[in-house]
């Protein structure tokens, strides 16, 4: 039997898509993120993360540049058609030599949470993890308290497989960690039902017509 090809090593790159894009996060994005991250909505933010919220600005500016310099993760910044960054996305965990990387880390801010652009920003995030670096599995972890992560993991098709109990400590906390994942084999039905409910035809008057649950039963 011959040896699996290798999958390729995380790279945030340029991802454009109908409502927005992926881009490289960068130190100088921090600015904007941090008045974006820390508004009337902060507590409900940060809750669910491992750090913050932040004292101010520079600690803040601080954070992220220890972000984009660790050459184990790699963080996209989610941006708007009018180029505001709204939150990042982070690949990391990889584990190359078996194909296997983690979507994690997630940030977004209260102006893109529950918008087209976010599950548009995943759609193109996963789609870049399993066609363009070529990796066999996706994991994605959240703490079992934490309702729209696991909400979202749901929707868009990944698979619950089990909870790690007390798997680590959140901000001084023991918490249990929600293990959820999906494979390559799973991800062209996975997509046909993202890209289903992205299509515009999809909505009227900014609502949709038919739920990710319902496109996926149907195909």
């Amino acid at each position: 039997m011959s040896k699996p090809a290798e999958a390729k090593v995380p790279v945030a790159a340029v991802i454009n898509g109908r409502h927005g894009s992926l881009r490289p996060l960068d130190a100088s994005d921090a600015s904007m993120l941090y008045r974006r991250s820390h508004d009337e909505n902060v507590a409900a933010t940060w809750a669910e993360m491992k750090v913050g919220p932040f004292a101010d600005e520079a600690a803040f500016a601080g954070h992220v540049d220890d972000l984009v310099s660790d050459p184990k993760r790699a963080f996209f910044a989610v941006v708007d058609l009018q180029g505001d960054i709204l939150g990042w996305l982070c690949l990391m965990e990889a584990r190359v030599a078996h194909q296997v990387v983690e979507l994690g880390y997630v940030l977004f801010t209260s102006g893109i949470q529950r918008t087209t652009l976010a599950t548009e920003a995943l759609y193109l995030v996963i789609r870049h993890v399993f066609e363009e670096l070529g990796y066999r599995r996706l994991e994605w972890t959240c703490t079992a308290e934490n309702s729209r992560s696991r909400v979202a993991a749901d929707r868009l098709g990944f698979i619950y497989e089990g909870t790690l109990r007390e798997g680590l400590l959140l901000k001084g906390m023991p918490r249990d960690i929600c293990m959820y994942s999906m494979l390559s084999s799973e991800w062209p039905l996975r997509r046909a039902t993202m890209e289903q409910w992205l299509d515009p035809a999809n909505f009227r008057d900014g609502r949709q017509l038919r739920s990710m649950n319902e496109i996926r039963a149907e195909l």
